[in-house]
C-alpha cells in the first residue's frame, strides 16, 4: 500500500482526509480528518538532535561532546523538541498540579493563586 501524500500537488498546503472505508465490511466514514503529528514533521535539527540523544542514552553531557555544542545550546533543542511532540513544558505541567489539588479540594482557590503566581 502506497503512503498518503499529505500536501496539495498543486499549492503545497496542508492536505485533510475527507473519508475512510472498510476494506472489511465496506463501511464509510466521512467527515474531516487530520493527520495525525508524528516525529517525520518535525525540523530536521530536531530529528538530528533526538538520535544524538537517544544514542547518548539521555545524557546531556554526552549529547554535547557528540554535537559539540554547549549545555544551554541542548536544553534548548530539548525544549523546542518537547514543544514540537505537543509535550506540557514544566510551566503547565506545575498549572495542572495546582489545579488537580484545587479539585480534589486540597487547596482553597486563593492558595492556588498564589501558587500559580509564583511559578
Amino acid at each position: 500500500m502506497n503512503e498518503p501524500i499529505k500536501e496539495c500537488p498543486v499549492c503545497s498546503g496542508q492536505l485533510s482526509i475527507k473519508g475512510f472505508a472498510c476494506s472489511s465490511c465496506g463501511t464509510e466514514v466521512s467527515g474531516k480528518f487530520h493527520y495525525p503529528t508524528s516525529s517525520l514533521d518535525l525540523e530536521e535539527e530536531l530529528v538530528d538532535f533526538i538520535k544524538v540523544f537517544i544514542y547518548a542514552e539521555g545524557s546531556i553531557k554526552q549529547s554535547e561532546k557528540i554535537l559539540n555544542c554547549s549545555y544551554p545550546k541542548i536544553k534548548n533543542l530539548l525544549k523546542k523538541t518537547k514543544a514540537a511532540l505537543g509535550l506540557p513544558t514544566e510551566k503547565e505541567h506545575a498549572a495542572d498540579e495546582v489545579i488537580d489539588k484545587l479539585d480534589k479540594g486540597e487547596i482553597d482557590v486563593e492558595e492556588a493563586l498564589a501558587m500559580l503566581k509564583n511559578k
